[in-house]
């Protein structure tokens, strides 16, 4: 399965994963996992009407095309991310979640600087297990209600 992590020097990045720069690319098997490559987002600056304050942003959306929301994350799955299976980062919102989850892709959130091998070692030790929606803490992969 192919793995796409919010990471930045080899740690999980804080924030909503479609604000990210990069994410880097993994392909992870039972046991085993290696790096495949870095990916540039290049809607990662581009901010969201879903938040307080954001109309103060609309300038930079209209200039990102007017991307935002539901568009801007089914642009991120589509020409940025189309064949991963699995989305590692520090957060996300729910409607993110709703366009990665019901195609396909399973969402694992993790506390932002948590190293990345730690995410991949359990990834990679039972990769048949993962829940559409699940929390990394501790060594192990929760799955959220």
């Amino acid at each position: 399965m192919r793995v796409a992590v919010a990471a930045l020097d080899g740690m999980i990045v804080g924030g909503h994963f479609a604000h990210a720069p990069r994410f880097l690319v993994y392909k992870v098997e039972k046991g085993s996992w290696s790096l495949l490559e870095e990916r540039k987002n290049p809607l990662g600056d581009v901010p969201d009407l879903d938040y307080p304050g954001a109309e103060a942003d609309l300038e930079a959306i209209v200039h990102a095309h007017g991307m935002h929301g539901p568009q801007k994350y089914m642009f991120l799955r589509r020409e940025v991310l189309p064949d991963v299976d699995v989305v590692v980062a520090g957060g996300a919102c729910p409607t993110s979640v709703t366009v990665f989850v019901n195609d396909g892709v399973k969402i694992i959130l993790a506390e932002p600087g948590t190293p990345v091998e730690e995410v991949l070692k359990v990834l990679s030790s039972n990769p048949e297990d993962i829940p559409d929606i699940g929390f990394y803490e501790e060594g192990a992969i929760e799955a959220v209600a």
